[in-house]
């Protein structure tokens, strides 16, 4: 019988987290304390797979600055914030329905957009303060 303070004397029992280094069971997809994805079941199961890009998408709007992230960001979500637009100016084929799907991802996608951003310029003012 194992017991959590077993576990995380003997991390050869478990999987470690790359993210935060817990050590978590051998059968655990996904991180118990941070919620990475640690197991090759996370990226192969659809559902799980769908949980590990959240993870990603979260990481990215909330984690520490980095510009490739910032440039990955904007190249997935800025054509989804601008097509929302775009289609009410030229609604004459699109139903009420679609007007409003096409707005709600569009929003959707210009807030973590902005977040993306606005997570990248503080963090980076932050970092460069401290260096000072």
């Amino acid at each position: 019988m194992s017991t959590e303070s077993d576990t995380h004397s003997h991390p050869e029992e478990g999987v470690i987290c790359p993210k935060c280094l817990l050590s978590n069971s051998t059968t655990a997809a996904f991180c118990v304390e941070c919620g990475a994805p640690i197991g090759m079941i996370a990226t192969i199961d659809p559902i799980q797979h769908i949980r590990a890009e959240g993870f990603a998408y979260r990481a990215a709007v909330d984690g520490p600055p980095s510009r490739i992230v910032l440039v990955g960001m904007w190249m997935l979500f800025a054509p989804f914030a601008l097509v929302g637009p775009c289609i009410v100016v030229n609604h004459s084929s699109a139903n009420i329905l679609e007007l409003i799907a096409w707005n709600v991802a569009s929003a959707c996608a210009l807030v973590v957009v902005y977040r993306t951003t606005r997570n990248y310029i503080v963090k980076s003012r932050l970092a460069d303060a401290r260096n000072a």
